[in-house]
C-alpha cells in the first residue's frame, strides 16, 4: 500500500496537545470504537509535536494504520494546532479506508485533549 496523508484544524493548542503526548508517551490509550492507540514518545519542537502511533483493532495483534502525528503551530501563542498523519495502512485496507481510518484518528486524538481533565485544571 502506498503512503496516505491526512490533516485536520485541531481544537488545541500545540502546548496542550504536547502534554496529553506526553503524559500517555509509551502507552495503549483504550478507544471507544473497540480499538486501541499505541503512542510513542513525543518529540517537540518551538512551532511542532511529533509522535509515532500504531492504531489496533481489537484483538488483533498488527496494527491497521501505522506512522507518525505531527501537530503543527503558526506560531501565533494559543492558536489552534494543525493535526496531520503520515503513515500507512498495514492490514490491508483499501486507501478511501485508511485516509477515513486515518481522519477518525486525528479527530479523535483532539477530542480526547480536549476532554482531558488533569490538562484541563492546569490550563
Amino acid at each position: 500500500m502506498s503512503a496516505i496523508r491526512t490533516e485536520s484544524d485541531g481544537a488545541n493548542d500545540l502546548a496542550r496537545v504536547y502534554l496529553w503526548l506526553s503524559r500517555h508517551r509509551g502507552q495503549s490509550v483504550e478507544l471507544d470504537r473497540g480499538s486501541r492507540l499505541e503512542l510513542g514518545v513525543p518529540i517537540s519542537g518551538a512551532r511542532a509535536v511529533i509522535v509515532g502511533v500504531a492504531l489496533h483493532p481489537e484483538g488483533v495483534e498488527a496494527p491497521s494504520l501505522g506512522g507518525v502525528v505531527r501537530a503543527i503551530s503558526d506560531g501565533s501563542g494559543g492558536a489552534p494546532a494543525r493535526l496531520v498523519f503520515d503513515g500507512r495502512a498495514l492490514a490491508g485496507l483499501s486507501r478511501s479506508e485508511a485516509l477515513s481510518l486515518a481522519d477518525d484518528l486525528l479527530a479523535t486524538i483532539d477530542d480526547l485533549v480536549a476532554e482531558d481533565v488533569l490538562v484541563a485544571n492546569v490550563a
